[in-house]
Parts: structure tokens; sequence; C-alpha cells
């Protein structure tokens, strides 16, 4: 006989503690960012055989396996996982979707919705899951008058169920978005329980949920009021506070902040959706965050409170459901904030074996950045808020232009550039032996690099300064004046060890 722990994890939703996941993929960015990476990792660590283990109530929570499943895809990262987890589910499946207590069976239509968005989403088919057909599940526990399905412990749990009769395609699909519809307030928002009032406060976890799944629908065929979208839409957007966050259970929280982002960026208001992202950014475990969070990179805290708590105290058992269930609302939002765009500043010559400085600015702030010149050293540093960074890095020796590369937490390449480095050379230099005082001396100096810099000295005096040609070289006419006699021309390139010297004669 199965646990009661399965009613109290429902009971959890009905509270609206910590929602469930919409499991919405939003647009990610071209290539993993140190927060999207990070996040999924940290997500992933969490899993035992595949599955999210509650410690201090011992049992397998598949709810939230399946909300850090719809997170890793949304950040399209850690794909093992990802297959992991469904395959541990799906040869679970009637553990998760019903349970019985007391010899009574109950079928919870929202987890088997939530469940067949998971399969559908994977290719696969979710009329045959672990031996059951999902879609008939459902169905059968759904008024076919109305559109209601049993036991979905409120609306949030109802837009699973219906939207898993979406991606089955099912005949009561329509019945049932209409349902959902129906349960709009006044102010645009929908309410968790159903059988109360409109709140006063926007339910903001229930109404991102049904906006998914009214937008989902109408991406299927089927007829969804244009005025409810809209008023959906514009209820969100009026909730959000102007540091970007939404409030949930009477506090600003990532969780209900990554519902509303995910939610405002399939409507296409993605000017909200990225300021909403920025917030649950700002509550991201990052490896400038340090304290006992520093083994925790990744992971997002509920709100400020939980993230100065987890620096201070750590994550312990106590604590970690909070976390994997914010983790998993709130990091798909990450995947909605571009990645900067990085730039890298060197010297455009550097002595061979020597250092240099490299600077890159827009990378991502709280996340280590490496910089290294190809032949030479790398250097580390973790980039502060204002998203520039400093590196010393040591030039190889040799005379050759190298490729300076600056990369992310990640180990992608964010921005690049290239310096020259010269070694000691004596270079050459010509002329004629001769010269006429008052006449002009054609010098020409070889065995520099293209664009170097050069200085010409004539009797102890700094004369012309050049950049070397394409070839490497360098002409100056020297006008050698009246003096009569032995004399030379100096000629320096970028540095002072690559010199050269000619020797010649002024005659009458």
């Amino acid at each position: 006989m199965r646990t009661p722990l399965r009613r109290r994890a429902l009971a959890v939703l009905a509270g609206g503690a910590v929602a469930l996941s919409t499991a919405v993929a939003p647009t990610a960015s071209a290539a993993p960012t140190p927060s999207t990476s990070a996040a999924g990792t940290w997500l992933a660590a969490q899993l035992t055989g595949g599955v999210v283990h509650n410690d201090q109530w011992d049992y397998d929570d598949f709810g939230l396996t399946l909300d850090v499943l719809a997170a890793l895809r949304a950040l399209d990262v850690q794909p093992a996982a990802q297959q992991q987890i469904l395959t541990a589910v799906t040869s679970r499946v009637d553990e998760y979707v019903e349970s019985t207590w007391e010899g009574v069976t109950t079928f919870y239509p929202g987890s088997a919705g939530k469940l067949a968005l998971a399969v559908d989403a994977a290719g696969g088919d979710v009329t045959s899951v672990g031996g059951r057909d999902l879609v008939a599940d459902i169905e059968a526990a759904t008024n076919d008058e109305t559109g209601e399905s049993a036991d979905t412990y409120g609306l949030f749990g109802q837009t699973f169920a219906t939207r898993g009769l979406i991606a089955g395609d099912s005949d009561e699909a329509a019945a049932s978005v209409g349902y959902v519809a129906a349960q709009q307030c006044e102010n645009g928002t929908f309410r968790q329980v159903l059988t109360a009032p409109c709140p006063e406060v926007p339910e903001i976890d229930t109404t991102t949920a049904a906006l998914h799944t009214l937008l989902e629908a109408r991406a299927a065929g089927i007829t969804v009021d244009a005025a409810v979208v809209d008023r959906t839409v514009a209820a969100i957007v009026a909730a959000q506070a102007a540091d970007g966050s939404f409030v949930g259970n009477g506090v600003a929280n990532t969780n209900s902040t990554g519902l509303a982002a995910s939610a405002l960026a399939r409507a296409g208001r993605t000017t909200e959706a990225a300021k909403a992202a920025a917030y649950v950014a700002r509550h991201q475990v990052t490896e400038a965050t340090g304290g006992k969070l520093a083994s925790e990179l990744g992971a997002v805290a509920y709100d400020g409170a939980a993230l100065t708590a987890g620096r201070e105290d750590g994550i312990d058992e106590f604590a970690i459901d909070q976390w994997i269930r914010a983790s998993a609302q709130a990091a798909p939002a990450l995947a909605l904030l571009s990645a900067p765009k990085a730039a890298v500043s060197v010297p455009k010559y550097v002595r061979s074996g020597s250092t240099l400085k490299v600077t890159a600015s827009g990378l991502a702030a709280g996340w280590s950045s490496t910089a290294r010149v190809s032949g030479g050293t790398s250097a580390r540093a973790v980039v502060p808020a204002a998203g520039r960074a400093t590196f010393t890095v040591r030039a190889p020796k040799g005379t050759a232009k190298r490729a300076v590369v600056v990369g992310d937490a990640t180990g992608r390449a964010v921005a690049t550039s290239s310096v020259q480095v010269l070694a000691a050379k004596k270079l050459r230099v010509s002329s004629k032996s001769t010269v006429r005082r008052a006449k002009v001396q054609k010098v020409v100096v070889r065995g520099l690099v293209a664009g170097e810099p050069v200085r010409v000295y004539y009797r102890g005096k700094l004369v012309k300064r050049g950049v070397a040609s394409k070839a490497g070289s360098y002409t100056y006419r020297l006008k050698v004046g009246k003096k009569v006699g032995r004399t030379k021309v100096i000629v320096r390139g970028a540095y002072a060890e690559r010199n050269g010297v000619r020797v010649f004669r002024v005659v009458k």
C-alpha cells in the first residue's frame, strides 16, 4: 500500500507554496551561457537514479523530477540527464499518476498531463507510456460536458490535464480549454482555488499556467477568444514590479518570476520577459557568491532571504526542496538573457617572453573568464559586476602574430584578438657608403614586421618616426648636413633591442 506522501505533496501544490513547472522552453540562446550551463549542471546533480529523492520525507518526487526535466530541456543542456529522467519516470508511471490509500486508488490527471507533455516534447507516444494511454486516462477523469477534470487540486493542476489532452490531440481538448478560459477573473488573472472568489492579489503562478494552456490550444488549432489571451497577458504585465519580479505567496520570488518570464516570452512580451529573467539571474549562485554556497554553483535561490541564508548556512536537507523547486521553475528564464557581446583589448606589440595585459568587457558578471595567448600562458579571473576584467598573461618567445582568446566559464570563446610578439633582432640597414655633404642619403631598413614603428637616429638625435611597410621594410631619405667625416645611422623598431646600425662617410 502506498503512503500518503503523494497526498502531502499535492497539498503543497494546492497551497501554492512552490508551484509545479509549466514545462515550457523559452527561446534559448545560440549556445549555453555560464548561467544556463551551471544551472543545468546543478539541477542534474540533484538526481538519484534519474529522479529527485526527497530525503526529508524519504520518497521519490516524480513531479519535481519532471520539473527538472522541463528546465533542462528549456536550457538545452544535459541531454543524458534528460533521457535518464524520462526513462526513470516512464518506467514507474503508475507510481506517479495514481496513488492508493486505504484501499482507494486515485488517478491524478494533472500528473498524467504533465508526464504527457514531457513524453510529447521528447517525440514519444503519449498514448503508450509505461503501458498506459495517458490521454485516455485523462479523458476518463474529465467531465465531457464541462471539461473539468477530477482530482486536479485546483486550476494549476487542471491546466496540466488540459495541456495533456492538447498534446494527445484529444477530442475533449476543446472543452477542457473552454473550462480553463471560463475561470478568468474580471482583472484578467486566474484563480487557483476554483470554489473561491477571485482574489484581489493576482495569483501569478496559476495565471501563467493558464496563459500557456491558452497559447498551446491556439497553436493546436483550437479556438481561443483573443480577448481572453490579451487580458491575461495584460494582467501579468501589470503585476510586474519595477525590479522585474513577481509576487507569489506574498513575497517577490524567483519561482513566480521565472514562470512569468517564460509565459511573457511565449506571448511575445520580450522586454518584460527579459526584465524578469534579469531578476532571476540576480538570485543565482555564481562564482562571486561565495560563502557556504561556493559548491552550489548554478542553483537559484527562492528569494533574497534564501540567498542570504544559503550563503551563511549552506543548503541542508530541509532547504534543498525549496532550492530545487525554485531552480527548476526559474532557471528556464536564464535562457531568455542574451549572452553579452564581449570585446577584448590588447597592446599591438609585446616583447618576446614578456607579460601583457588583456582587458575584456561584456563578460558574464559573477562567472569566471579566461584569457590566453597562443603559445603562451593563460589567466583566469572572476568577472566583477561591471562585466569587465583584466588578465595578465605571458607571451611566448620568438617573433610571430599570436591569437589572444577570451573564454567564458563554459570554455566557449567569446572574444578574440591578436598581438604581435617581437623578439630581439638585428635589423638590416643599407645605404651608400659615401655621400657628399649637404646631400641626401637613402637609408633602407629591412627585417621589421608589417606596421612596426620605426625610429631613425642620426648623429645621436631622433630625426624621424615612421612605420614599416607590409613587406617589413622602411625607407628614409636623410639630409646628411655639411659636417664631413665618418658617421652612422641607428634604427630602432618597436623596442630598443630590435635595432640596426649603418656607418657611412660624408665627404666634400
